[in-house]
């Protein structure tokens, strides 16, 4: 799945960076050049527009999106919800906004482009956007994180590890809401299936384990905890 989310990502920005780089040609000649380089140096720009529809569909959803921006990396929001409420919806709806955004931005200009409205250069963008949508859709895992197609399924499908995430956002949303930790729910932060360590859910429960614990004065839980997570945190984070 990861090979087919890669290469259906590259073939449809390829095949997008030929067609517009053609429109470009015959607009501006050599200038074309200067465009290629920008289609390339676009993916920064692209991973802002992802991000910030992660930050738009979360904010209509009660869910708060922090955004961590890498120019060339894998750019990812963390998700902080304002209410336990039809937790798994929401989660849903604000995963697909990022790319969303990158679709619409890709169409948006390719209308614009086609009717003449904007100049034809501005098409470097959109090889990037249809890269990062088309490589999200597709549900896969990479080294770096999973795609938010991959998160999507996972709650559909109420897996074992959207059972987890969705326990520690409640238990999140409980605590925002002004909930101490120790009485939003035991069963929300224990009782839970087991996941692999190195999965995000997994690590932001032991943090929240970490501080039930100190909460509750059991300072030698709430200590393993803790370093537990800090180890965690360092070697996948």
């Amino acid at each position: 799945m990861k090979v087919l989310a890669s290469v259906a990502a590259v073939v449809c920005s390829l095949a997008l960076s030929c067609l517009y780089g053609y429109i470009v040609w015959t607009d501006y000649g050599l200038w074309v050049i200067a465009v290629c380089v920008a289609m390339i140096l676009s993916l920064p720009i692209s991973s802002f527009i992802h991000e910030l529809g992660h930050m738009f569909f979360g904010a209509l959803c009660k869910i708060k999106a922090v955004p961590k921006f890498r120019c060339f990396g894998s750019s990812f929001c963390r998700l902080i919800p304002k209410t336990s409420r039809k937790l798994k919806t929401r989660v849903i709806i604000t995963s697909l906004g990022g790319l969303f955004f990158n679709i619409a931005v890709a169409a948006v200009l390719h209308s614009l482009i086609l009717f003449a409205l904007v100049p034809s250069w501005l098409s470097f963008i959109i090889p990037s956007c249809v890269y990062l949508a088309v490589l999200n859709i597709i549900p896969a895992e990479f080294y770096n994180g999973k795609t938010d197609g991959a998160i999507c399924v996972e709650l559909l499908n109420n897996t074992d590890t959207a059972k987890v995430m969705l326990a520690v956002m409640a238990v999140q949303a409980y605590v925002l809401n002004g909930v101490p930790i120790e009485r939003a729910g035991r069963e929300l932060l224990f009782d839970l299936p087991v996941i692999r360590e190195d999965d995000m859910a997994f690590i932001a429960l032991c943090e929240l384990k970490s501080e039930y614990f100190k909460a509750a004065g059991e300072n030698d839980k709430a200590e393993e905890y803790r370093k537990r997570f800090e180890q965690l945190k360092e070697e996948y984070c």
